[in-house]
């Protein structure tokens, strides 16, 4: 495969990263040059001159494998795991090649090493199962048809997109130094055999011009370019995303400009347009990326393209993701050489969260083979497009193929039997009457979806750790499909029946009651129905704490909270447990003002007008003693979701610190960081603002919970 486009620019970072001299040094300049072969016999010259020169040894293995020789740079790269001064990634690399040579089991076995040389390295939970997870995608499901396209040459084909029914792909068809130009297909949809020719206009230049991405009307193109005018740091012309506009009287592309994402010191590429034009998804090797090469974001406004966003480690892993397409349904496609597929590079698809992204599925098989697919685009239907490969059959080094999907998609969700809440990591899987058999886990809400082929019944069950396995049957409809509900069943087997009522009143309705495990930790949250009734699964000889509280909102006054141990010591699990919690209203004359505590960007500590707010807590709780408060910590929307809820503790606790050495009494005082969950202006995740606007949401929030 001729990888300029994909890999070779991050092996070019890794030949520059140690200062080399002799073989190694000519082999560097020659890499550079995309001249491979060559490369590969100054590396070999060097190992043979010392065979314990882990550098040598990683950058001919790199040479190998962007010739295609897989077997031999694995071969390298057994040599190279043996030495204990080898970096634990060349395990997973090793592990790589093993996968794109077949070798599965192997594989297996390797990515569990490279999981025990790096345990916190996210690929090393990716890749836990990888055997047990890689064979249903390898088996065809017949969700795609798939043809290779005739206009393919005996170069390479990379990048195909769509601009008004016509195919538009980068190629280096005639270019003997190797780099690409754009070419165009004059009748994509009907498929007719049209010998393409170069796009129209000062497109095309000595370097690489290809990938692009057209708005719908046709009107404008942004594409990717090497940068001429300067190098990197590391001596190398980095690619960026061009603008141009089309000029229908002269039929050809003008006004070609650089878009302010460049930078001379990373790349920037593979552009796709979202179908209104708004946003613009790309991917880039910028500092601060998860990965290797990570997906970004930028949203167009009145005054250009935002700074780019990154996708998230929903999307992103520590290896490299490209060729994003966002699909006019709101799928994102993209390839990655760091999740569980059958080859080097696979394809996958990802579904919007509305604040995120989750529920990522590998297309399995057809789409994806034992080698680099890549490129996915579709039509407006969604079901209708192309991709890129260079497996086996082709005729060039990466050639185009267009396919049609043949199935619908049918989503669903997993939730407690018990508790009705969504639940994640249950691994669904479908089985075709053939055997065929498709397995995924459910995110963090529960979701699932699957690519079925309309009129065909499948068998469907649902596992996870303490549930009762679920079979059942599932069906595609051609017309729509409503999702699927699977209920699983708890395996604790004893039921808490709580009945919240008022002291003095009738039942409480949207009372919050928790349970937590005390041996687990495990906390369980449900809230009261119209009869005030929660009911919780428990499990036999366990202990938990029985929470439970009611919030207004807009009432002058507070209910007291219900705390008691629950105790399944010698219960079975067909005996019930029932309790009965009242709660007190205590009505408030008493209006409490108090402040609000704002941080600066990314820090916990107390700044000095923030230390005279405090004060006027400290005030008010020495004047009632006796009452509670709870301290509310949030961030703004920048940042890890994950950093930032730990920061909000972090605040909260810096709040508690500051009152209980200006003596508050510490048990008067409920702290709960809560992130970037509660923004309270318009500056969540991928809206542009301004750091003023940022900071009215680093804060931490009082307010007096209970009256004694």
């Amino acid at each position: 495969m001729n990888r300029f486009c994909l890999l070779l620019l991050f092996v070019l970072a890794v030949l520059s990263a140690v200062a080399q001299t002799g073989y190694v040094q000519k082999g560097d300049k020659l890499m550079r040059s995309s001249r491979f072969e060559k490369a590969a016999a100054m590396y070999k010259k060097a190992v043979d001159k010392d065979a314990n020169d882990i550098a040598a040894l990683e950058k001919l293995a790199n040479a190998f494998t962007m010739l295609q020789d897989f077997t031999s740079a694995e071969a390298i790269y057994k040599v190279l795991i043996a030495n204990p001064q080898a970096k634990p990634v060349c395990k997973f690399y090793y592990a790589q090649l093993l996968r794109i040579n077949g070798k599965y089991t192997e594989a297996d076995a390797a990515y569990q090493s490279f999981a025990a040389a790096a345990p916190t390295d996210q690929r090393a939970t990716e890749f836990k199962n990888f055997e047990e997870d890689v064979l249903p995608l390898a088996k065809d499901s017949k969700i795609y048809e798939l043809n290779i396209l005739p206009d393919n040459s005996a170069g390479s084909e990379i990048g195909p997109s769509y601009n008004n029914g016509r195919l538009v792909f980068a190629s280096d068809r005639g270019n003997t130094s190797g780099y690409f130009d754009l070419y165009q297909q004059q009748s994509a949809a009907a498929g007719e055999t049209v010998t393409p020719e170069k796009i129209k206009g000062k497109i095309n230049k000595r370097l690489n011009d290809g990938p692009a991405t057209f708005s719908r009307d046709g009107k404008e193109m942004i594409f990717t370019r090497t940068n001429y005018k300067r190098k990197g740091p590391d001596g190398v012309r980095k690619l960026g995303l061009y603008h141009a506009d089309f000029d229908a009287k002269k039929n050809k592309w003008v006004n070609i400009k650089p878009l302010p994402l460049n930078n001379d010191s990373f790349n920037v590429t593979h552009p796709s347009l979202s179908k209104d034009g708004s946003k613009l998804y790309f991917s880039s090797d910028r500092p601060g990326s998860l990965g290797e090469t990570d997906i970004y974001v930028s949203i167009k406004s009145e005054t250009g393209w935002s700074a780019p966003v990154n996708a998230g480690s929903e999307v992103n892993t520590p290896g490299s993701e490209m060729f994003p397409f966002i699909a006019d349904d709101g799928t994102l496609y993209f390839s990655s050489d760091s999740r569980v597929g059958l080859g080097g590079l696979d394809i996958y698809s990802v579904t919007s969260t509305g604040t995120g992204w989750g529920n990522v599925q590998n297309l399995g098989a057809t789409a994806n083979s034992a080698a680099d697919d890549f490129g996915y685009v579709t039509d407006e239907t969604s079901r209708n497009g192309f991709l890129v490969s260079n497996r086996t059959g082709g005729v060039g080094g990466d050639d185009i193929y267009k396919f049609k999907r043949i199935a619908e998609p049918v989503k669903g969700m997993v939730v407690n039997a018990k508790t009705r809440t969504a639940t994640d990591s249950v691994i669904v899987s479908l089985i075709s009457k053939t055997g065929g058999m498709k397995r995924v886990r459910t995110n963090a809400k529960g979701e699932f979806v699957f690519n079925l082929i309309p009129g065909t019944s499948y068998k469907l069950e649902a596992t996870k750790d303490g549930f009762t396995k679920y079979s059942g049957t599932i069906t595609a409809n051609p017309t729509g499909n409503d999702r699927k509900v699977i209920a699983l069943e708890p395996r604790g087997g004893i039921d808490l029946i709580v009945d919240v009522s008022q002291k003095d009143g009738g039942q409480l309705e949207g009372a919050t009651a928790f349970l937590i495990n005390k041996n687990t930790g495990e906390v369980i949250e449900q809230k009261s129905d119209v009869n005030g009734m929660v009911k919780f699964d428990l499990y036999p000889e366990q202990e938990y704490d029985l929470k439970v509280v009611k919030k207004l909102n807009g009432q002058d006054g507070v209910y007291d909270k219900f705390i008691k141990t629950i105790s399944t010591m010698g219960f079975t699990p067909s005996t019930p447990i029932s309790e009965k919690v009242q709660l007190t209203f205590y009505n408030s004359s008493i209006i409490f003002d108090l402040p609000n505590v704002y941080f600066e960007y990314g820090s916990n500590k107390i700044r000095p007008a923030a230390a005279a707010d405090l004060d006027k807590v400290v005030k008010a709780m020495k004047a009632f003693p006796d009452i509670q408060v709870e301290l509310s910590a949030h961030t703004d929307s920048r940042g890890d979701g994950t950093y930032n809820m730990v920061l909000s503790a972090e605040r909260a606790s810096a709040c508690v610190d500051y009152l209980f050495t200006h003596g508050v009494d510490k048990t008067h005082l409920i702290a709960i960081g809560y992130g970037e969950e509660k923004i309270r202006n318009k500056c969540v995740d991928y809206v542009p603002c301004t750091d003023s606007e940022h900071s009215v949401n680093r804060r931490t929030e009082f307010k007096v919970v209970k009256f004694d």
